[in-house]
């Protein structure tokens, strides 16, 4: 019985300490400034209360009053300063429009002392449809200065052109000839590429080599604004060439390496007797001759044999801009493939193996790529690089 007495008068008092601390709390945000945390604070103590305690009321009533006030002072100094963003000067009054909305629930908001809250409410009427017309009419501006310069073949300007074009359809739909002049900012701001190897080695490259490194593998480069043609097509006009410049290919020797070691190892070869002083079969109490393990060193000669060969590959990648006629990025390739097989063969007790020697045992001298395959296999160890290569020099295009 005790314990069913002592539980509710102890949550009663964490109650009123934590309406004591949130009182305190809201009293510090109003007293501070911070009006926006004030206000939600309050709101949410408030909300679906019966007895509206009186701090939380007054705090409410102060913040939310002094927060319009600034809002509305912010949109007015924005309004008549020399160059209005009217983009943000809407979104202030979206934001006092939101909080008044939010806080109309509670209207009228009396405390449990009968004291009923004034709220002075921002009358936004004709505010935010002329923020939003002139934000629109901003943009739509804006938007056909860039439009001008990605007419004369500013790709970069095309982009940005139709990005504006989409920020004015936030603020009116259908406006003026929007979706028209959009859509001819987003065809001026697509780049086309061609993408070109260029066998700059003074000597032969491998049949399939272009098409092994040229050949999409995995995502395709192409975004909204970038398109690239790995086989470029007659009569396309591009804008830039991505030229993947050859210029070194090495093929190494093919090496053979041999190695010859001994395993050795002690192992337990069944039993033996153990004799005795005089030479004789020891006997244990019982009468039973006495046995132990057998341990013997066995040994096996083992040959080894590595053989390799690498092919290098190297080069770099150009971005060509057709339009001036001149490099505007350059990137260093670099590919090597490397075959590489072991091979191993023994003479004498297998038991004498390492595990390390065991590994390999089995395998046998293969015979050696030809240079032309391991030059392919170069290529394909490349084409990942490329890839990557190609995405960096976006940044510039």
């Amino acid at each position: 019985m005790t314990r069913l007495i002592q539980t509710p008068i102890f949550f009663c008092f964490a109650l009123l300490a934590l309406l004591v601390t949130s009182c305190g709390s809201v009293e510090k945000l109003v007293e501070s400034g911070h009006y926006e945390e004030a206000v939600r604070l309050a709101q949410n103590r408030l909300t679906g209360k019966q007895k509206k305690n009186p701090k939380f009321v007054l705090a409410l009533e102060t913040a939310f009053n002094k927060m319009i006030a600034q809002d509305m002072e912010r949109a007015r100094r924005m309004t008549v300063s020399g160059n209005p963003n009217w983009a943000e000067i809407a979104s202030v009054y979206d934001n006092i429009q939101r909080r008044q909305d939010a806080l109309t629930p509670l209207l009228p908001l009396v405390d449990k002392n009968g004291y009923q809250a004034e709220f002075r409410f921002a009358r936004l009427d004709g505010l935010i449809s002329e923020a939003e017309e002139k934000a629109a009419q901003q943009y739509y501006t804006e938007a056909l200065n860039l439009l001008s310069e990605a007419r004369i073949g500013n790709k970069s300007a095309g982009r940005k052109a139709f990005v504006a074009f989409g920020r004015v359809e936030e603020y009116r739909a259908n406006y003026r000839d929007t979706d028209a002049l959009r859509a001819e900012a987003r065809e001026l701001g697509k780049v086309f590429v061609a993408v070109q190897m260029v066998n700059e080695t003074g000597g032969y490259l491998p049949r399939n080599f272009e098409h092994e490194l040229l050949r999409p593998e995995g995502p395709v480069l192409d975004d909204n604004w970038r398109f690239y043609d790995f086989t470029p097509v007659a009569g396309k006009e591009y804008d830039y060439t991505a030229r993947i410049v050859i210029d070194n290919i090495q093929v190494s020797p093919e090496r053979v390496n041999e190695r010859a070691y001994t395993d050795e190892k002690e192992i337990t070869d069944g039993t033996e007797y153990v004799l005795d002083a005089n030479g004789n079969v020891a006997k244990d109490t019982l009468g039973n001759d006495i046995t132990r393990p057998r341990l013997v060193v066995v040994r096996a000669d083992v040959l080894e044999v590595l053989q390799t060969k690498t092919a290098l590959v190297s080069g770099s990648l150009e971005l060509f801009d057709l339009r001036s006629q001149r490099v505007v990025d350059r990137d260093e390739l670099t590919a090597e493939a490397v075959f590489e097989n072991y091979a191993s063969t023994f003479r004498g007790d297998r038991r004498a193996l390492s595990r390390d020697t065991r590994r390999y045992l089995g395998n046998q001298p293969v015979q050696f790529p030809s240079d032309e395959s391991l030059i392919l296999e170069a290529a394909d160890v490349l084409k990942p690089r490329l890839t990557e290569r190609l995405e960096r020099s976006s940044r510039v295009i």
